[in-house]
Parts: structure tokens; C-alpha cells; sequence
């Protein structure tokens, strides 16, 4: 153990390598030493040098091979350089999408940013393509309306090895987001939400993070990467016109009740198919329009502390 720590410390370490391998370990994917380090507690090992000494001291924790680390079968250097490059495609398709698709929608957005495995570099085939997007108060089911109408043209014909469908999974408005950002919701929030890789409005989202002052608590050095890009003052909020806001209110007991209907369908379907892991929940309010799935809650209970390890402004 190292100097200075006890034996709180040690435990929130360990469990905090557990819960980042063991998410990998599920999406059959690594995790470079980099990487680990960026999401260490303060207590925790800083840079690769440092993981590789820890990992080398807890080998039942993980496994090093070159400058990644796995917890089971390590997957086959070629499946993971295949990965990373349909990574770097599917986030062009992003960046393109938002240019050329959706660009009539930019008045109603203050941002649009990936998240999920396309946001962390190594998607699997066939995974689809999830977005962020904030849009301005009073716009959120205008929006979607419109990302709905524009993805369904595009899955029609997509191409071989593309994302399956694009998603947009996490919409607020900015009031919401604001709100959303303002309280400290634990490590996962935190590392998704700075793992996001804005696509659209990455000023806005800059400022978003500089807002919500826990997430340097949570991850400290995740966090300190976007403070070297700079951090903004998060402007004032713009509601969208009132015509958008009055069709906000008209929108959102139709489309609510729709996809909320669906979802139930397509559950059945995949306990049946038994992929219940892919079963999800729709959380439809006026001011958002958010999915989780059972896989991200399984991933929230790894990631929460064991009762020994827990301390206020770390998960």
C-alpha cells in the first residue's frame, strides 16, 4: 500500500479498477493504461508507469499486454484495430450527419455530441450511433420529430459495417441540461458525459461541463483534459420561438406515448429472442427524452462503491 493511503483508499482504487475492467470485459474490449489513469480517484495511480506497477502488484485484477489492460480473454489485435478504425467512421458519419442532414435543425440546438462506444473509440459492428443533443428550451420534440424523420431515410440503404441506427437517446432542452449537470450524479454520469465527443456546439457543451463543478470531484484528471481546452462561461439560456414551443407541447403526448409504446414491443421481442441485456426504458417529459437500457444499470451497480470504499465526492 502505498504511502499515506488507508486502507478506504486502497479498496476505492481497487474497486474503481474493477468496475472500469469489468464494463470492458462485458463490451469485449480493453482499456488503455492511459485511460485507466484518467479515471482514477486522486488516490489512485497517475500515468502508465504507475497503472503498470499497481497491476503488477494486483494481477488478479487485470491483465497487461503492451499498453492495455483486460480482465478475461484479451481480444485479437486485429478485432481491436478494426474497432478503433470503425470508430474513427462512425464518427465522421456523426460529423457528417449533423452537417448535412440535420443542418436544418441547427436553429433549435445549442449542441450535438456522441457518446456511447462510438465516444470511447472502439464500437462494435453493428452498434449504433448515439447522440447527445441539447436543444434550446421549448424545442425538444420539434427536434426529435425531425431527427426521427431524418434517420428513418437514412436506414433505409446504410452502408456495409455502418452504425445500425442512429440514436438519439439523451435529448434535453437547456434548461433541463442545466439542471441535469447542476447535481452530482456519480461516476458513470461523470464518465460519460466526459467522454462525450461534441460533434456540434462544442463551446456550449464546454461551458456545460464548467458548469457542473462535481465532475472534477468525480474524475479529476478526465476533467483537467477539458480545462486545458478551456472552459467557457455557459451562456445565457434561448428559449426557441413560441410557434416551436407550442408545437413542442402539441408533439409531446403523441410522440411520448408512441415511443414509449414501442418500447414495450421491442422488449418482448428481445426477452424472447433472450437479449433481455438490450431491454430498455423511456423516460419521455416535456423537457427530454432519455433511454436506458439494462446494461447501464447493470454497469451503474459495478461502478458504485462497496460501502467500505465510499467518500463524499468520489464514487
Amino acid at each position: 500500500m502505498p504511502s499515506g493511503w488507508n486502507e478506504r483508499d486502497a479498496a476505492l482504487v481497487e474497486h474503481r479498477f474493477d468496475s472500469v475492467l469489468a464494463a470492458a470485459r462485458q463490451n469485449r474490449t480493453s482499456v488503455g493504461l492511459d485511460s485507466i489513469s484518467d479515471l482514477m480517484p486522486p488516490e489512485g495511480p497517475e500515468g502508465a508507469e504507475e497503472v503498470s506497477e499497481w497491476l503488477a502488484a494486483h494481477p488478479y485484477v487485470g491483465q497487461l499486454v503492451g499498453d492495455r489492460v483486460v480482465a478475461g480473454p484479451f481480444p485479437h489485435p486485429s478485432e481491436s484495430g478494426e474497432r478503433q478504425e470503425r470508430g474513427r467512421r462512425f464518427l465522421a458519419e456523426a460529423e457528417e450527419a449533423v452537417a448535412g442532414p440535420l443542418a436544418a435543425a441547427a436553429p433549435m440546438l445549442r449542441c450535438v455530441a456522441v457518446t456511447g462506444s462510438t465516444a470511447y473509440g472502439e464500437p462494435s459492428k453493428f452498434d449504433d450511433l448515439d447522440f447527445l443533443a441539447i436543444t434550446r428550451s421549448g424545442s425538444v420534440w420539434p427536434f426529435l420529430l425531425y431527427s426521427f424523420l431524418v434517420a428513418r431515410r437514412r436506414s433505409v440503404s446504410p452502408q456495409a459495417d455502418a452504425p445500425s441506427h442512429w440514436c438519439f437517446n439523451y435529448v434535453l432542452d437547456e434548461r433541463a441540461a442545466r439542471q441535469e449537470f447542476s447535481t452530482p450524479r456519480g461516476f458513470l454520469f461523470a464518465r460519460e458525459a466526459l467522454m462525450a465527443r461534441p460533434v456540434s456546439g462544442e463551446s456550449y457543451y464546454r461551458g456545460l461541463v464548467g458548469s457542473a463543478g462535481w465532475l472534477a470531484d468525480e474524475v479529476p484528471r478526465l476533467h483537467r483534459r477539458w480545462s486545458q481546452g478551456g472552459l467557457p462561461p455557459l451562456p445565457a439560456e434561448a428559449p426557441a420561438p413560441l410557434p416551436l414551443r407550442i408545437l413542442n407541447v402539441v408533439l409531446f403526448p403523441l410522440l411520448a406515448t408512441y415511443l414509449t409504446l414501442t418500447a414495450m414491443v421491442r422488449n418482448r421481442r428481445l426477452t424472447r429472442e433472450g437479449r433481455g441485456a438490450k431491454r430498455f426504458w423511456v423516460d419521455a417529459r416535456l423537457d427530454r427524452l432519455t433511454y436506458e437500457t439494462e446494461r447501464f444499470e447493470q454497469l451503474r451497480t459495478l461502478y458504485t462503491p462497496a460501502p467500505g470504499a465510499a467518500r463524499e465526492g468520489v464514487a
